[in-house]
């Protein structure tokens, strides 16, 4: 394994790193410091993550793509939310709503970094102390992001996060794939996806706290769909020309999710021990095309407002939480 490290850019006056992990084939990932960013996996030349070229692109997306989110992915409804029978408001940045840790959140910021590696892998981990003045959430939280790369093509992904002060914890990267060469559409790609329900969600997207069966609909993906015809079946039975859901899923020895290239072979499994699985296609060229598909490991959306479903996002005062999601590359027969 290789680590090379670069300054690709400047942030606020501060240098912005790129780190790459290389193994023995050849293959890699790069992460950037700002937004704690997934930028590259590439496998045989090919990136198969959605991505910016240029990296000042990161500083303005909206799109959050393959940054680090936190401290809370997805909304919070009306940016509020109860605990010990205090009500606490969050900065909005959605409407009424807190999207995605809100403006100061984990992807707005430059990180520190640094690197280590092993024979078989390589790792660069990023950490960040946010606090109340930062982010507008409780408590001072110590967060660190750890992505490995290793000779088996394999991208883990571990959040640790400590807290001085009880205060709220549901990271994830919002990475963006596509499995094809161009990246121009979402042709050929089929998802397989390890759920029976999804949430109900209102039209500002905030779950109502009632789940929906994905069976006999376009949502149904437990033994995988071409996403085209997926798509074509949600906008008959729907009225919706995207996906923009949160699947709930089972963390076990199994896949949550499954992205496969059926012309070329390519394939991706991803592994979770959280609840949810938010999916998103998107058009991000805006040309009314879908071309990248995020899949977003997680536990369920607004959650701390939920709490009949058992999903604790909660950190306790002094305690320590640990996430982690993995991304396994296969080379099927073409």
């Amino acid at each position: 394994m290789q680590i090379k490290k670069q300054q690709v850019a400047t942030f606020q006056e501060q240098p912005v790193f790129q780190y790459r992990l290389i193994n023995q084939q050849g293959n890699y990932i790069d992460v950037l410091s700002y937004g704690a960013t997934w930028q590259s996996l590439v496998i045989n030349g090919q990136n198969l993550l959605a991505h910016f070229d240029r990296v000042e692109d990161y500083f303005e997306t909206p799109a959050y793509l393959c940054q680090t989110i936190g401290r809370v992915a997805g909304r919070i409804s009306h940016g509020s939310f109860q605990l010990a029978g205090q009500t606490y408001q969050l900065p909005q940045n959605e409407g009424q709503n807190t999207l995605h840790g809100g403006p100061g959140g984990f992807a707005k910021w430059n990180w520190q970094t640094s690197a280590k590696k092993a024979e078989k892998a390589a790792e660069v981990i990023l950490t960040k102390v946010f606090t109340p003045e930062m982010d507008g959430f409780l408590g001072k939280l110590s967060a660190q992001v750890a992505f490995s790369f290793d000779e088996q093509n394999q991208v883990k992904i571990t959040f640790n996060g400590t807290s001085d002060g009880t205060t709220l914890f549901n990271p994830t990267n919002h990475a963006y794939f596509n499995l094809n060469a161009d990246q121009h559409d979402l042709q050929d790609q089929f998802l397989t996806i390890n759920s029976q329900r999804r949430l109900e969600l209102d039209q500002e997207k905030l779950p109502t706290g009632e789940f929906l069966a994905n069976q006999q609909t376009g949502y149904d993906f437990s033994e995988g769909q071409l996403l085209e015809p997926a798509l074509a079946k949600i906008n008959q039975q729907f009225g919706k020309a995207e996906i923009d859901d949160a699947f709930v899923v089972k963390a076990n020895q199994q896949p949550i999710a499954t992205l496969t290239n059926q012309k070329n072979g390519t394939q991706l499994e991803l592994y979770s021990d959280r609840s949810g699985l938010v999916v998103f296609t998107a058009d991000l060229n805006q040309d009314k095309i879908f071309d990248a598909l995020a899949l977003e490991a997680q536990s369920l959306p607004d959650a701390i407002n939920h709490p009949q479903w058992n999903d604790d996002i909660v950190l306790a005062d002094g305690a320590k939480k640990e996430y982690q999601i993995v991304f396994r590359y296969r080379q099927l027969k073409s």
